[in-house]
This record gives structure tokens, C-alpha cells and sequence, in this order.
């Protein structure tokens, strides 16, 4: 396992962000610990790239605060989302189901509760450094998903921090990106996200929009991503239908989801790993590929817990 120490010593003396990096590190070693395993010094220089990045837009977004306030909010979004988890796993483990199943509450409780959303917004971006598992995840969506076509027409529901979106946008000048979220607090993060990372605002539309009600799209999308999404929902199978008739037969889709890992807004539980490709398909997609991440916890669950990453097709 890696030490801080030995990130430090491969980080770029000039770095402006590694205060930022040595306070989430030393100050939250407990929840990096996982970080630290994954990680080989080879692979430092691509995951300075990131952090410095994902930060650099971090701090944008929020220019009005010093940095050391900023640091703060991060930090406390990371750990409300790894205590969070941590005590609905262990509820979890006890129980066997999930503690949300009406979509309703939930939207009161955390999507139109800005000062909820503030923390899990920061929190949740800040894992695609923090937690091995994202970590993995943006990368296959770089190298699997981003990296082929076609190009065009973007649709991605529920964009929430946004970061999926300025990858998308950045991976070709030809992509242009309707976002839809149900959150208030995603659509401005999403839109500051954009903008801070200069994206030019003719290239995207984030709306406070529910897509179950409806997408109002003119042409088929060549792109639709929906990520870390069906789970919160009572009826997934109803969004993929939905978004299956946006499309035509070569619509790259990106879908990511969880099998037996709690939140405070999961609601759909998929038990076993094959339930995410029988939905799918179901749903009128054709599975291309598909990554599977276990989760590593010291805590007898019920069934193995996975985190799943799925590039389709309409079938």
C-alpha cells in the first residue's frame, strides 16, 4: 500500500492543489485507506491529472469562499456520503432490503433539499478520486464509452454533479448534451460545472425536468447516458423504455447501477449481478459490455454487492 508520503514525493512541487490533497489524505486517512491500496506509483501521474482537474472545477464553482473553506466543504460532502454508507450497509446487512422504496420522500428528503444536495453533490464528485470503485468506473467510461461513436446528439438523465456530462462534451466538438435532472441543486451544479470547465453554453441545455414525464427531443439521440439512476427509481424499466424510443439502432447507451449496495435514496434492489442485463434487455437493449466491480467491505452481507458499469445498444 502506498503512503501519503510517496504521494507527496511524486506529486509536481509546484502543485497548487496539494494542500487540497494532503488535507483530504492525512485529515480522512480512514476513508482514503482503500485509495491508498489501489493505487501503484505508475498510475500517479494520470490520477494527479484527474484530482487536479476534478479540484480546479471544484473551486470554481465556488469562487466566493477562501480555500481553506472550500477544502471544508469537500472534505464534509466526502464523509457524508462514506458515513452514510457505512451505516446504511451495516442496516443493510441486518435486513436485506433497502430503507427507501417511495420515490416521493426521497425527492423531499434529498433532491429538493439544497442543503442536503450541497454536501452530496461535492461528496460525490470528489469520490471519482477518493473511492477506488468510481475511480475505476471513470476511466472505463473514458475508455470504453467515450472513446467510440457515433457522435452528435447527447441525452444524459440525471447529470447530478455533471462531471459525466463535461467528459462527454469534451470527448468530441461535435457532441451536444440535453441534460435532464429532477434535482434544482444538480441542474445548477451540473451548469456551473460547464461553465467553469469553459465549455461553450451553445453546446448544452441542463433542465429541471422529470424524464419519466416525458423527453422532448426533435431527432433520435446518438449518446444517452444514465447513470447511478434506475436504482432510484420505483420502476426502472419505465425510463429505459422511454429512453429506448429516443434513439436509433446504433444510440451508444452508458448505464451504471448498483446490485446490493444501499444509499439514502436507492429504492429498486437488484440482488443478483444477472438482473441488470435481463432488465436491459427486456427494455429493448443489446448488452456490449459490461464491468463489474465488487464491493470490498469487511461486512457479511446478504449477496455479494457490486457496483456495474453497461455499454448498450438498442436491440
Amino acid at each position: 500500500m502506498l503512503s501519503f508520503d510517496v504521494l507527496e514525493r511524486n506529486a509536481p512541487p509546484d502543485a497548487s492543489w496539494l494542500s487540497v490533497l494532503r488535507a483530504l489524505f492525512v485529515r480522512s486517512e480512514w476513508l482514503l485507506r482503500p485509495m491508498l491500496e489501489m493505487l501503484e506509483e505508475p498510475m500517479l501521474p494520470a490520477y494527479f491529472a484527474d484530482f487536479t482537474d476534478i479540484w480546479n472545477v471544484m473551486r470554481a464553482i465556488r469562487p466566493e469562499v477562501d480555500e481553506a473553506t472550500r477544502v471544508d466543504e469537500a472534505i464534509r460532502g466526502l464523509q457524508f456520503h462514506s458515513i452514510e454508507f457505512l451505516k446504511l450497509q451495516i442496516q443493510f446487512a441486518k435486513k436485506g432490503e433497502y430503507r427507501s422504496s417511495d420515490f416521493e420522500a426521497v425527492y423531499k428528503e434529498v433532491y429538493n433539499a439544497p442543503d442536503v444536495m450541497k454536501r452530496y453533490l461535492d461528496g460525490l464528485l470528489l469520490t471519482y478520486v477518493a473511492w477506488p470503485n468510481h475511480y475505476r468506473l471513470l476511466q472505463y467510461y473514458r475508455r470504453n464509452y467515450l472513446a467510440k461513436g457515433p457522435y452528435g446528439n447527447c441525452l444524459e438523465i440525471g447529470p447530478g454533479h455533471g462531471w459525466l456530462a463535461l467528459e462527454q462534451l469534451r470527448a468530441s466538438p461535435t457532441n451536444r448534451l440535453l441534460g435532464l435532472d429532477i434535482s434544482p441543486s444538480s441542474v445548477q451544479y451540473t451548469n456551473s460545472v460547464l461553465k467553469a470547465a469553459g465549455i461553450e453554453p451553445a453546446r448544452f441545455q441542463i433542465c429541471e425536468h422529470n424524464a419519466m414525464t416525458g423527453i422532448d427531443a426533435a431527432k433520435p439521440f446518438d449518446r444517452v447516458v444514465i447513470a447511478e439512476v434506475i436504482e432510484h427509481l420505483e420502476k426502472p424499466d419505465e425510463l429505459l423504455r422511454l429512453a429506448v424510443s429516443h434513439s436509433h439502432k446504433q444510440t451508444l447507451f452508458f448505464i451504471t447501477t448498483v446490485v446490493n449496495i444501499e444509499a439514502v435514496d436507492h429504492i429498486y434492489l437488484f440482488r443478483e449481478l444477472h438482473e441488470i442485463p435481463d432488465l436491459l434487455r427486456s427494455c429493448g437493449l443489446s448488452v456490449i459490455d459490461q464491468l463489474d466491480l465488487p464491493l470490498k467491505m469487511n461486512l457479511q452481507l446478504p449477496k455479494p454487492a457490486y457496483e456495474v458499469a453497461v455499454i448498450a445498444r438498442p436491440s
